[in-house]
This record gives C-alpha cells, structure tokens and sequence, in this order.
C-alpha cells in the first residue's frame, strides 16, 4: 500500500459492504464511513498525525493549546474531538444522510470543535492518509462541488463503485431490517421506521411489495443516483457476484479478476491470488447468508412484475438477466 494514499469505496446498501472492508483491510487501509468500528478497523493517529488533523479542524489560538497539551491525557482526547470534527465535515462536504442516520447532533458537535473558519476550504487530500472511506452512497446533487472538482482533476482519491443484483439487494434489506443478520440492523435511527414497517406484514410478498413501491425504503434510489459512478471511466467497477467467490457461490475465477482489478486501480502490488483468500468472511456483523440469486426464492410472479416494471431498465444498465 502506498502510505500517502486515500481511497474511496461506494458500495450500495446490502451489497457485500464488509466484503470491500476486508480487502481494504488485507491492503493495509483502515476505515471511515459507515462500516460499524472495531478495535481493528478504526485508524490510530500519532502525536504528529493528530497535530496535523487539529491545524486543518482549529483556530490558531485553539491549536495552539491543543499543541500545548502533548504528551497528556487532554492531548489526546482533544485529538480524538479534531479527528471526529473532521470526519463529520466531510460526511457533510460528500453528502451523506447523517442527520436521518444519526440526527442533528453530529453536524452541531463538529461545528461546536472545528473552529478554523478556513475548514470548508480544505482539499480531501489533506485528510490522513491510509485511510479507505467507505459510504453507501455518492449522489452528484448532494456532494460539494469542491470535492468534486478535486477529483476531476487529480483523480484521487481512487473511487471503487461496489454493486449487486438489486433484486437481491432487496431481500438482503428485509432480511437486515427484521434483524436477521448477527447483531441486528446497526444504529442508523432510519432504520428503526422501516424494521417496525416490515414486521407488521405478514407475507414476504407483502414487504417485497412494499419495499418496492415506497420511495422512501432504505436503499430504494441507490442504484438509478449511482448510475454516473457505473458509467464512469475513472471509477473502478466491483460486482458483489465475482467478489464473493466460491465461499458465497461465486467462482474463484471471477473473484481474482475483481480483486486484480482493484489492486490496480489502486496502484497496490500485492498478488491478488495471495489477497482474495481473505475477502469473505461470515463473522461480519452484518452478514447473513452471503449467497446470490436468493431473490428467486423469495420474489413472487407479481413482485417480478413490479419490479420490471418499475427497475426492468436498470436491470438491464447493470448487467443482470
């Protein structure tokens, strides 16, 4: 892994999301974003990283304090307040539903510790590097036209667009939001609406129905906002199909053409046979059964027809049958 770099990764909700965090992880990277943290996941800064990370999130005379404190205990949790300031404002630069997800209260904290008024200026190639950023979503109506910007012209960070069958992503929705996987359907206060929805139907056509007709489900809109990351030239394209491998009912074949495809979208050298080893992993937190085509299972004749009638031409723009 280069140590300086940054990466990107889009991956639509209930498309193997811990997939791509264990091939980040293999890699070296640690994560920010969505992914629930864990004790190896989550990055540790040192005393230079967290000055650099409060130069960009403080006013000078608060960095100047902060910079005062090293080598104690109110060092390092005003580093951890900068670190978290930071994260929440470029959760907001790149548009994500924090406020549906997590409420208010995050925006109002990071705008209570970053006091540089020169915050909002700064490039996304000034956050920390080795760190793999992962979000469900990147809608193009909602992100910062500066980060956008950035990425046109320098093409970092390197963004991987991680995608399934949306057919099958619906199943693995419900599945999720009924609270089937390991340790329930997370803490994204959203979710809570629609789990209470989905228990009160009585049949799987029933919530398939439903999932399908309202506009406002989880993940409803997520493949029609990311059709410019699936037709970008510049984004790298990762089927949760082929990145699933043998273990999910994939095929070994596959698997390593996706992962030799993001090693080199990333520059990395590692030896994708060596890597695609450790992308499955079944103890995720969120993982259920982790297989594709459940969809056939589960989706009537009158689901299958709203659903083509209603997402027939994506399908098509995805490549499934």
């Amino acid at each position: 892994m280069n140590r300086e770099q940054r990466v990107m990764v889009i991956s639509t909700q209930k498309s193997g999301t811990h997939l791509m965090q264990e091939l980040m992880l293999e890699l070296g990277f640690k994560m920010v974003g969505v992914p629930r943290p864990g004790p190896h996941t989550v990055p540790r800064f040192d005393e230079e990283q967290s000055l650099a990370i409060g130069a960009q999130v403080l006013s000078k005379v608060d960095y100047d304090e902060f910079a005062g404190l090293r080598g104690t205990g109110a060092f390092e949790e005003r580093a951890r307040e900068a670190w978290a300031a930071m994260v929440w404002h470029w959760q907001r630069q790149l548009g994500q539903r924090v406020v549906n997800r997590y409420g208010r209260t995050r925006y109002e904290y990071a705008e209570h510790i970053a006091t540089n008024p020169h915050l909002s200026y700064s490039r996304f190639a000034d956050t920390p590097p080795g760190l793999c950023w992962i979000f469900h979503e990147l809608d193009i109506e909602r992100v910062d036209g500066t980060f956008l910007s950035e990425w046109v012209e320098t093409g970092c960070p390197p963004i991987i667009f991680n995608y399934r069958d949306p057919r099958d992503a619906v199943v693995s929705m419900i599945n999720f939001l009924e609270g089937r996987t390991k340790e329930g359907y997370g803490n994204f206060f959203e979710a809570d609406i629609f789990s209470a929805i989905l228990h009160s139907k009585p049949t799987w056509e029933e919530k398939i129905d439903y999932a399908l007709r309202d506009r406002a489900f989880l993940a409803r809109d997520q493949f029609e906002k990311a059709l410019w990351l699936l037709n970008h030239p510049n984004v790298c394209k990762v089927r949760y199909e082929d990145l699933v491998g043998p273990q999910g009912g994939g095929s070994r074949e596959r698997q390593l053409d996706a992962v030799n495809r993001v090693l080199r979208h990333i520059g990395s050298g590692r030896d994708a046979e060596e890597v695609a080893g450790r992308v499955y992993n079944p103890d995720a937190w969120s993982f259920y059964k982790g297989r594709s085509g459940g969809w056939r299972e589960r989706f009537t004749e009158r689901n299958v027809a709203r659903f083509t009638e209603q997402f027939g031409d994506l399908i098509e723009q995805y490549g499934y049958e």
